[in-house]
């Protein structure tokens, strides 16, 4: 038995127990579960396909780590000149099960692309998503994921078609250098 495997069953018993931190826990650990094909399946309709399918899986991946990585109650940063702190809202990994669950045999259910991208866009607008957020803020898988990754480095890198590396450290000697190109000549 695979290590991942025995960790989900494990979470998956702990998610019907009767205590709800230890059902919210189970449920963040264990997502996507079953799901994780429909997971990918979202991540190549969503995401761009200059990806490629195991860019794609990888970024699905990296979504469910964040999921289950989610701490309900973790201390927010309050952002530039606010003062008041903010807690993290309970795990959407429950919502998202059921999101996940619900797209697999509706608007990612076609095999034609073009058709799942606008049976998702329909669904984002019956569900009020009208742009992204700069963080997931756990209302949609959909939203979510692509928030998720078009505010990550590489996307950052992509658009720019430049290693910027942004929230990547670099040294002070290394700040005055450009950034080096992406594009092949």
């Amino acid at each position: 038995m695979r290590r991942r495997t025995l960790i989900q069953s494990v979470a998956g018993l702990a998610a019907i127990l009767p205590i709800p931190r230890v059902r919210a826990w189970a449920a963040g650990t264990a997502f996507p579960g079953a799901q994780e094909d429909t997971l990918r399946t979202l991540a190549a309709t969503v995401l761009p396909s200059s990806l490629g399918t195991a860019g794609t899986n990888e970024v699905a991946a990296e979504f469910a780590d964040w999921i289950a990585g989610y701490r309900a109650g973790a201390e927010m940063s309050p952002g530039y000149g606010t003062p008041r702190v903010r807690y993290k809202g309970i795990s959407p990994a429950a919502l998202f099960q059921r999101q996940l669950q619900a797209l697999a045999t509706g608007a990612l259910a076609s095999n034609d692309l073009a058709v799942r991208r606008q049976q998702l866009a329909v669904e984002l607008e019956r569900a009020g998503i009208t742009d992204l957020s700069t963080v997931p803020r756990g209302e949609h898988v959909v939203a979510d994921l692509m928030s998720f990754w078009f505010a990550s480095p590489t996307a950052h890198d992509m658009a720019y078609q430049a290693a910027i590396g942004k929230d990547r450290c670099r040294t002070l000697e290394a700040s005055a250098q450009m950034p080096t190109s992406l594009v092949k000549e």
